[in-house]
């Protein structure tokens, strides 16, 4: 089972709504939960899906998911703290643990392997925003989550000084590490902004 149909409902709340199944691509599509990932676009196949129960969520990054190893820091619990309950990421940031797994050496290599299953506890997003399948390079999980960010309001984690600022000129609002002990917002550019 790939890590986008074991994570694409983990955190959905149940969907009282007829699920639409037509554009279904996972493989285990036989078992009886609807998916909400795929929504039903009843009006316009080109409408925004529903996201009003995101408002409580937040898209983790790559390097966001390998805090807690690299820091010693809960990311679930800081996050709660902070008012989230809903934890999201997308399938370029798990290509890219799947991928640091197998490259990476020492202390990398084990916070990447962490960091994928801390990813296991979080909902796939692309299918649910309509996010078209990714080239597998890093620079593009920047790209889509940025996007998705932007366009649905999402909050983001991330401990990147790059995707930080590109979010921070975009207006979203950032978590990040502070002071390596905990995560708060992050309202400026670091200081070597582009």
């Amino acid at each position: 089972m790939s890590a986008l149909s074991k994570t694409d409902a983990v955190l959905s709340e149940p969907d009282h709504s007829e699920p639409d199944h037509s554009e279904l691509n996972h493989s285990e599509s036989n078992h009886s939960e609807p998916i909400r990932s795929e929504p039903n676009h009843s009006e316009s196949e080109h409408s925004d899906p529903d996201l009003s129960h995101l408002q409580s969520a937040v898209l983790i990054d790559t390097n966001g998911f390998m805090i807690p190893v690299q820091f010693g820091i809960d990311i679930f619990s800081e996050l709660r703290r902070l008012g989230f309950s809903q934890f999201l990421t997308v399938s370029a940031v798990v290509f890219e643990l799947e991928r640091l797994t197998k490259a990476a050496k020492g202390n990398d290599k084990i916070a990447a392997r962490v960091a994928l299953q801390l990813s296991e506890k979080c909902q796939v997003i692309d299918n649910l925003l309509g996010l078209p399948s990714f080239n597998k390079v890093s620079k593009y999980a920047d790209d889509v989550i940025t996007a998705a960010a932007v366009k649905y309001s999402l909050a983001v984690l991330t401990n990147d000084a790059g995707l930080r600022q590109k979010l921070i000129k975009n207006k979203v609002r950032v978590i990040s590490m502070r002071q390596t002990k905990r995560l708060d917002f992050i309202t400026t550019p670091s200081p070597k902004s582009e």
